[in-house]
């Protein structure tokens, strides 16, 4: 292999989005506003010509998946689902409300927000304490995240011909902590629903060349 380039696309607004509840590995439906995006983001990418499209195998990135690749006057070589792409494993959090969990994580710190902890300390912190307040000890770790998402790009690099493109459904938290492993400042910039993400593979080295991009939605 010598290059191939990875279109991550966020899935789209679910039910626990708009309650703005922790959704790792826990699940909803896409909402209305949900399946517009992934209508508008197969309009966007259908000339793109992906050989191989996946999502992780949770079932709103599949959905969006599937919608995405109604869109397509063409049939990839490879529709399938890959583990490696789920989103964070948050644990005993899961499903619960957002901002009371970052208080209650955050609050002995002096922190009060999500946000307050990344743009003191980082995304790393972010997870740290998770784990560290986690009576389950289930929710994982920023290396974790960033190792899974590893051998799923290294997947990708033995199984998918040289000069692919390739298009992955997957979701926000994990991919922001992914693409912050490689450089990306991800300070304020978490991913939309169904903005893309493009990771260049190549046999020495993986690099984002677009984050977040937004515009095949607006």
């Amino acid at each position: 292999m010598s290059e191939i380039n990875i279109y991550f696309v966020r899935h789209g607004q679910t039910l626990l989005n708009t309650f703005k509840r922790m959704q790792g590995w826990c699940d909803s439906d896409l909402t209305e506003q949900g399946k517009q995006d992934a209508i508008k983001v197969g309009e966007k990418l259908k000339n793109e010509h992906f050989s191989y499209v996946y999502s992780s195998d949770t079932g709103r990135a599949i959905e969006t998946r599937d919608i995405v690749l109604s869109k397509f006057n063409y049939h990839p070589k490879t529709v399938s689902t890959l583990h490696s792409f789920r989103e964070i494993l948050f644990g005993y959090y899961e499903g619960l409300d957002s901002l009371n969990i970052w208080e209650e994580i955050g609050g002995k710190f002096g922190y009060h927000t999500q946000a307050d902890i990344i743009n003191d300390k980082g995304l790393k912190e972010v997870r740290r304490l998770m784990k560290l307040a986690d009576p389950s000890h289930m929710a994982e770790t920023y290396d974790q995240v960033k190792n899974r998402w590893q051998s799923g790009v290294n997947y990708l690099k033995e199984n998918c011909e040289d000069g692919s493109n390739i298009l992955v459904i997957t979701h926000g938290s994990a991919l922001r902590t992914f693409a912050d492993s490689l450089g990306i400042d991800t300070i304020g910039n978490f991913p939309d629903n169904g903005s893309v993400s493009v990771l260049q593979v190549t046999d020495n080295d993986e690099a984002f060349t677009t984050y977040n991009n937004k515009k095949v939605i607006d």
